[in-house]
């Protein structure tokens, strides 16, 4: 029944189709700085646009200027913390034509003019961990409680000086948490170097999570040790994995990883069909996992817990998704319930002791225990809500289990605020507007699964109030939002590549990040956003992969305007 759960992803691609056209824009992350000669649109305040916007700036009169005597400047106190921080900016400077030659960085407790001075420190009026401020007179001092907000302010700084340098004081912080991507990589093989510069591009709009979905119904795409027949041709190597991670953490996104069960695995078990669940009526569910079967949950328990062992991101996503039907396939032989499959049932009673339990309670079990392996290798739990129902049955899913909300097929379903009313810290993930799908026709699309409709109509209380644009739910002001996630869904794999998916990604990470950051919107439309902030941010500085420094010593990124001659 693989093709079932295809359907019900695909689902939500129902509408409007983008194929790949050769004459479409070629810009894209990994790519060079699109216009960088060209100076920013300035705000009224007088701040050039940014992306995200900051939320704050205060005009200043003494103008700093980069000159060969600039140095970035580490406070003794900030050194330790600040180092790798420090060394990426002087890189980019480099490399974006401001200098000629790497500046150096010292640690100091006293500054000179046309220094660069990173600190750690609290800055007035922001509550965050990430928060920052730049101040701009004589020289530049970045000032944030931690190295994930300094790092963010030297983003800030990257973008304004492909323009004009603005002279006075930013204050800025994010209002999510979490502000993510998630990769489909088990349908689809992404090679190390794309994945890097897919990290460098979402650290340059200041996104701060990166989730690979390692398994799925086509492939599992990372080695595993404990099981390698479950390994596909195509795959990240152990090492390759540790370089991303190693990249990552230079680029203050974190990477946490997903092996998505008891559905979707028609991959995994193929190559163990006796852990197939077969129904009453003899049917062989090929991507369904029998987890009444002890043999079966050892398989899972194993992989899951090699993978938490590899990926160091805080956080572990197990799925749970498109293991009951939705509404809309009813309730027949071939689909899992109490009925169809008695065995979950009984495993159920076994677990909980209780003569009223059903197959979703053992479903739930199943699932918490797994939680319980991600919590003992000291990670967060996460899962899909679409079986995830607060208030009923006699084993519920663990409030401890952060709830990705994806789907509301209808209004018989539980809402946003009722996962956060059971104690659940919840994700976003829209699949009415969040979702990049690839189908065989080109890029999904629909009315709000576009960057129109992200950063039109989308905000991150907006969630599905019914699947297929039938409504939205927004969340109540006083209920917490932990963070988003765009995702990335590689339903027909071949139908791009790579290339092609960074080209048209670009957009969407654009405009999320703004949505997510939460700071004033630049511009009311998105056309507006194109015209005056999109064609001359560009993408982020390319110093940091093999595949960039060849590209940069081929073609040098135009210098901007503020850079001066040495």
């Amino acid at each position: 029944m693989g093709s079932l759960n295809a359907n019900r992803r695909s689902f939500l691609a129902v509408g409007l189709s983008l194929p790949i056209l050769a004459g479409a824009p070629a810009s894209a992350f990994g790519g060079l700085a699109a216009n960088a000669a060209t100076p920013s649109v300035a705000t009224e305040g007088g701040l050039p646009a940014v992306l995200p916007a900051v939320q704050q700036f205060e005009a200043g009169e003494v103008e700093m200027r980069l000159t060969p005597a600039t140095r970035i400047v580490l406070n003794p106190a900030s050194a330790r913390s600040l180092q790798a921080e420090a060394e990426v900016l002087a890189e980019e400077l480099v490399a974006e034509g401001h200098l000629s030659r790497t500046p150096p960085v010292v640690v100091s407790r006293e500054s000179k003019p046309h220094d660069i001075v990173l600190r750690l420190g609290t800055v007035e009026h922001a509550d965050s961990r990430e928060a920052y401020s730049i101040v701009a007179d004589e020289g530049i001092t970045i000032t944030s409680p931690t190295a994930d907000g300094a790092f963010w302010g030297t983003r800030t700084l990257v973008q304004v000086l492909r323009g004009s340098l603005p002279v006075g004081r930013i204050t800025d912080w994010p209002t999510l948490t979490e502000r993510a991507l998630m990769l489909d990589i088990g349908r689809k093989y992404f090679t190390p170097d794309w994945i890097k510069a897919l990290i460098r591009e979402m650290s340059f709009l200041k996104m701060n999570a990166l989730q690979l979905h390692l398994s799925e119904g086509l492939g599992f795409r990372v080695e595993c040790e404990t099981h390698p027949e479950i390994v596909s041709e195509e795959h990240l190597t152990k090492a390759e994995v540790r370089e991303i991670l190693a990249f990552a953490k230079r680029y203050h996104v974190h990477v946490n990883a997903d092996v998505d069960t008891p559905g979707h695995m028609d991959h995994i078990l193929s190559t163990h069909p006796e852990y197939q669940l077969v129904l009453a009526n003899g049917t062989r569910q090929g991507g369904y996992l029998d987890f009444s079967n002890p043999d079966a949950r050892r398989l899972v328990h194993e992989i899951v817990g090699e993978m938490c062992d590899l990926f160091d991101g805080p956080v572990f996503h197990l799925g749970g998704d498109e293991f009951f039907p939705a509404p809309w396939q009813g309730t027949g032989p071939d689909t899992v319930s109490d009925l169809t499959a008695p065995q979950l049932v009984h495993y159920a009673r076994d677990m909980t002791g209780n003569t009223s339990a059903t197959a979703h309670d053992g479903y739930n079990f199943y699932l918490n225990e797994l939680a319980g392996l991600v919590r003992a290798k000291g990670k967060v739990a996460r899962m899909f809500n679409d079986d995830i129902y607060p208030g009923t049955g006699v084993n519920p899913v663990d409030p401890r289990t952060q709830v990705d909300v994806w789907i509301r097929w209808n209004s018989s379903k539980p809402n946003a605020e009722q996962f956060v009313d059971a104690g659940h810290e919840v994700i976003n993930s829209n699949g009415d507007y969040l979702y990049f799908i690839l189908t065989s026709n080109g890029l999904g699309l629909g009315p709000n699964k576009n960057p129109e409709g992200i950063y039109e109509r989308w905000t991150p209380r907006t969630f599905m109030g019914a699947a297929g644009n039938a409504g939205d739910f927004h969340l109540p002001e006083d209920k917490p939002v932990l963070g988003a996630h765009l995702s990335v869904w590689c339903d027909s794999p071949q139908s791009m590549s790579q290339d092609e998916v960074a080209r048209l990604l670009q957009e969407w990470l654009q405009v999320f990040s703004q949505q997510t950051w939460g700071s004033p919107k630049p511009t009311a439309t998105l056309e507006e956003l194109r015209a005056e902030v999109l064609e001359r941010l560009g993408t982020a500085p390319m110093v940091a992969t093999a595949a960039g420094q060849r590209l940069r010593a081929k073609r040098r990124v135009p210098t901007a305007r503020s850079a001066l001659p040495e």
